[in-house]
């Protein structure tokens, strides 16, 4: 009676350690569940799927389980196979291709232990990129152009200024050759002009007056100068 009652004993801590059914015979269930980070994606963007199994409330460790995507029209777009780990868990990760349908999406999760087969889904949904509620929203950050409108504004003001400086200065260097090369006029003396360099004077060798040379006759009393037995005397 006491060794009936010692293994019933032993028994009894033997199934509350393996979380076990006190009935004889009796198989845990085998439990799997699967998730997507996220309800709605955008073409192109990345999915990241995982789950857990347990065999009761006991993790199962290092099993397979297959993870299948299907698109809406139920066509196979990702198929693998992940391995627990010590927790129970798996998880993978998925970029949807950009020019993939948009729709609603199935992932399916499969296992089986010990004669138990166990099928898990959940669905998701494809939207295209540019369309976001409330406007139009890239794939991915852009990064800033570098021909933008700020850009070519400030490059246009660099030119400017440069142009403008090399004018002042190129300006400048004419400016101060043109001065070095400019003489000075000689200032030439003036010589005084006599009087008789610019008139001459003759004296009649007849009346003894005075005329300008530039007459062949005496103005006063006629008399032709040059004549034979006629002497100018020329004064000035």
């Amino acid at each position: 009676m006491k060794t009936t009652n010692s293994s019933f004993f032993l028994l009894l801590l033997y199934s509350i350690f393996q979380n076990t059914s006190f009935v004889a015979g009796a198989i845990p269930l085998l439990n799997l569940t699967v998730a997507t980070d996220k309800a709605v994606y955008l073409q192109g963007q990345r999915i990241e799927v995982g789950g857990t199994l347990s065999v009761g409330v006991n993790p199962l460790v290092g099993w397979q389980v297959a993870v299948f995507i299907n698109t809406p029209s139920e066509t196979p777009l990702f198929i693998t196979t992940l391995e627990t780990n010590q927790a129970g868990d798996f998880a993978t990760t998925f970029s949807l291709p950009l020019g993939v349908e948009p729709g609603n999406y199935t992932v399916l999760s499969s296992v089986q232990w010990n004669n138990q087969h166990v099928m898990k889904e959940v669905t998701f949904e494809v939207k295209p990129t540019e369309h976001v509620e409330g406007g139009v929203q890239p794939l991915f950050p852009q990064e800033p152009s570098p021909f933008s409108p700020m850009f070519l504004t400030l490059i246009a003001t660099v030119v400017a200024f440069t142009l403008i400086v090399s004018a002042l200065i190129f300006y400048g260097l004419v400016t101060f050759q043109k001065k070095e090369e400019v003489s000075v006029a000689p200032v030439t003396p003036m010589t005084p002009v006599r009087k008789a360099d610019i008139m001459r004077y003759k004296k009649c060798a007849k009346c003894g007056r005075t005329f300008l040379g530039v007459y062949t006759f005496c103005p006063h009393c006629f008399t032709f100068h040059g004549k034979n037995g006629y002497i100018e005397k020329t004064t000035l």
